[in-house]
Parts: structure tokens; sequence; C-alpha cells
């Protein structure tokens, strides 16, 4: 018996500008932001009628050795990273995308509506913004968070907002499959020179999880559907694993049975 299902996005992300916000612009957010740029273009060329609307948070200014493993350039060190790199699209690209050169906050967007909550994020207090945010909104969106260390990673994509709360197959949130991602104190210290950041991180999984970010849009948005709600890649093993849209594989995944995620009521 197959109990997999195809997840179905909202008819109006079809039809209008697709508002995503981007949290972080280091490793991954750096290399995903470009692609989101292509892929903007390319729906508009496919009969999009405006594309991505895209905002980015991050309020770290450009180091030099963030220059090797990061998508920036020795000119931008000192300035911040997110209005670079937006700034840097805009032009090349003839977008009118947003910075925002600050810390992301549960409720810094005053509950707005969200298409997508990108977390390009290494922390666990970062990641409870995050979740606070789609734990409280009432609006339908998606967060997608990516994770890597050295040689492996992931990106999960779950769904919020009030008409999806009940519906058995809501894509669960990644604090939903791994509650320890958002609980605890915080047991990784940023890197301090260029070394320290390509052996805590490596060369290429922040770009492979950019790249499964972005195909995953890709093919969501370009059909309408996806049948995969996560990737698991391992760089050293060649080897990638996706999560079925299977409420089975999500129990599976889960360490122990959850509640429904609590959603809040229309003010």
């Amino acid at each position: 018996m197959n109990n997999e299902y195809i997840h179905i996005i909202s008819e109006n992300l079809l039809h209008r500008a697709v508002e995503v916000h981007v949290i972080g612009c280091g490793g991954t957010g750096s290399q995903l932001l470009p692609r989101l740029a292509q892929l903007s273009k390319c729906m508009v060329a496919l009969g999009h009628p405006h594309g991505l609307n895209v905002h980015v948070w991050d309020a770290d200014t450009v180091s030099e050795h963030n220059c090797l493993r990061q998508n920036f350039f020795p000119c931008d060190v000192g300035h911040n990273k997110a209005s670079i790199m937006v700034n840097r699209l805009n032009i090349g690209h003839g977008l009118a995308w947003h910075d925002e050169p600050r810390l992301f906050t549960s409720d810094a967007l005053e509950h707005k509506s969200v298409d997508f909550i990108v977390g390009c994020v290494d922390s666990k207090a970062a990641r409870r913004e995050i979740d606070a945010f789609a734990r409280a909104s009432y609006h339908t969106g998606y967060w997608i968070d990516a994770g890597n260390d050295a040689v492996s990673g992931q990106v999960i994509v779950g769904q919020f907002g009030k008409a999806v709360g009940d519906s058995p197959m809501r894509l669960p949130l990644v604090s939903e499959l791994y509650p320890e991602i958002v609980t605890g104190p915080d047991d990784n210290s940023p890197s301090c020179s260029a070394r320290e950041s390509i052996l805590k991180q490596g060369l290429a999984t922040n770009a492979m999880a950019a790249t499964w970010i972005y195909s995953w849009l890709a093919e969501a948005l370009r059909h309408g559907q996806i049948n995969y709600s996560g990737i698991f890649f391992n760089l050293a093993s060649g080897r990638s694993s996706s999560i079925p849209v299977s409420k089975e594989a999500w129990d599976a995944i889960r360490p122990v049975p959850v509640e429904p995620l609590a959603l809040p009521k229309a003010s």
C-alpha cells in the first residue's frame, strides 16, 4: 500500500508575488540568494506575473575570512551582509528586493503574511525566533530550515498557519521533527578564522544546502506540487535521501508523538 502523497501548494502563489524572507546571509544564505534571483527571473519567463519578493535579514558585517567560504568579495569587508548582497542582486538583475540589516525576531514582522521563511542560521537561539514566529502566525506559510556540518546536512520544509493547523497532512515543522534544534543552550561558537570556518562547515556543504532549497522551491513553484518535504545529504558518501510527503515517514522521525501545532485565533 502506497502511503505517500503529493503536496499541493496554494493556488494563489502562482498568481501574485511570492513573499520570501531569508534569515541569515552567511554560508548558506549568501549562496542561496543568487539562485533565488535566477528562480524569480525564470518564473516570470514561464508566465508567473511577479516572481519572488525577497527580504534578507542579517545583522553581521562581512569579515575577511567570509570571502572564502561565503559568497562575498574582499571589497565587501566591513559592509552589512544583507545590504551588500541585496544591493548587488538588485543592480545586476533589475530587482527591488529588501535588506533588513538586523537580527530577525519573532515579532519583527508584526503578523504580516509570509509565504516562505527560509532559515539559513546555525544557532538554536535564531531558530527559536523563527519557530516562535511560525507558531504565532495566523497566515499560512512555509518554514524551510537548512542545517549542515562539515560533510552532511539537511533541508526540511514545514507548514504553519491557521488554515492548515488541523490537517493531518500538514508538512511538520523542523522543530516538531527535531525538538532539540530549538531547545537548550547553543554549543557552537562563531568561527574566527578562515581555517576554522572551513573545518567546521566544509567547502561545499553550504552550497549544497542552498541548492536543495532552490530545487525544492523551483519544483514546487513551477508545478504547483511536490512529493517530498525534506532532504538529507552526505558529501563524503555522495548520498542523499528525501523525506516523502507521508505521515508514516514523519512519525518515524519524531522522537515521541506530538500534539497538533497550536495556532492563534483570528484577532
